[in-house]
Formats: C-alpha cells, sequence, structure tokens
C-alpha cells in the first residue's frame, strides 16, 4: 500500500481513534454480549494519546496502534484498523512502524493470535483479563 503514512497521533485524531476502536471492535460477534454488558469498553482512553499512531490513507484514519513504555519493553495496548481496511496490511504496517524503535514488544492477545505470529510474536504465557484469558505474547527486537 503506497499511500498509506503512519504518523504520531494528534489530539484533532482522537474522535476519528475513538471511531475506528468503536467499529473495530464491534467485528468480533463473539465479544458482542461482553461488550453489551460493559459498554464503556468501546471508549478508546484518550490518556493513551502520547502513545499514539495513527494510519493514514488519503487523509483519512484507517488504523492506529499504541505501544506504552513499561520497564524494558513496549506494551502493545492496542491496535485497531477499520473494518473497511482490515486485511490489507495496515495493522502489519504499524507494528513495523512499532518495531524500529528497537524494544521488545509484548501484547496480551485474543482472536488476534495468529496474526500476531504472523508478526514474529511468539507466546509467553496468559493473562487475566474482565473477558477472560488472554494469551500473553512478545516480539523480540534487535537495537538499530
Amino acid at each position: 500500500m503506497t499511500n498509506l503514512i503512519i504518523r504520531n497521533a494528534a489530539v484533532e485524531d482522537v474522535d476519528l481513534i475513538r471511531d475506528v476502536y468503536r467499529r473495530s471492535s464491534l467485528t468480533n460477534e463473539a465479544d458482542h454480549d461482553l461488550i453489551a454488558a460493559n459498554p464503556e469498553w468501546l471508549v478508546w482512553d484518550e490518556a493513551l494519546l502520547p502513545f499514539a499512531d495513527v494510519a493514514v490513507v488519503d487523509g483519512r484514519i484507517v488504523g492506529f496502534a499504541t505501544a506504552r513504555p513499561v520497564d524494558d519493553f513496549l506494551e502493545l495496548e492496542d491496535l485497531f484498523t477499520d473494518p473497511d481496511w482490515m486485511r490489507q496490511g495496515v495493522a502489519s504496517a504499524l507494528i513495523a512502524v512499532i518495531a524500529q524503535r528497537g524494544m521488545r514488544i509484548e501484547v496480551s492477545a485474543n482472536l488476534a493470535k495468529a496474526f500476531y505470529e504472523s508478526a514474529g510474536f511468539v507466546v509467553i504465557g496468559f493473562a487475566d483479563s474482565p473477558g477472560g484469558p488472554l494469551v500473553r505474547m512478545q516480539r523480540e527486537v534487535s537495537q538499530p
């Protein structure tokens, strides 16, 4: 995708990030009951803005990721793609940009386990979450 640009998120992006977050979250029908019981889960936390990158195509935000530093690694808090842009390389491009920071990346994955494995992550354990157990994964990244 030659016209994909990844840049740091800005305050004016928050509403669009929240829209992508909400619509992407609703694509997993298996989560609908949990989301109905916890509607606050559909509101992206603006406190993560300093750690967010957005993927933009022709001026439109088509995905975003947040990777927050924790000790000696980056915690991938969010990786969401606009449903109209899923399976077109947006999430992979966001991971590639985060990997350029030269730190190990860790994530708690749900149904996206296969995607993360394809992006170089390996399973390191399990984590509890309000929605149930998640697979804990990491991607080692060599220093630049």
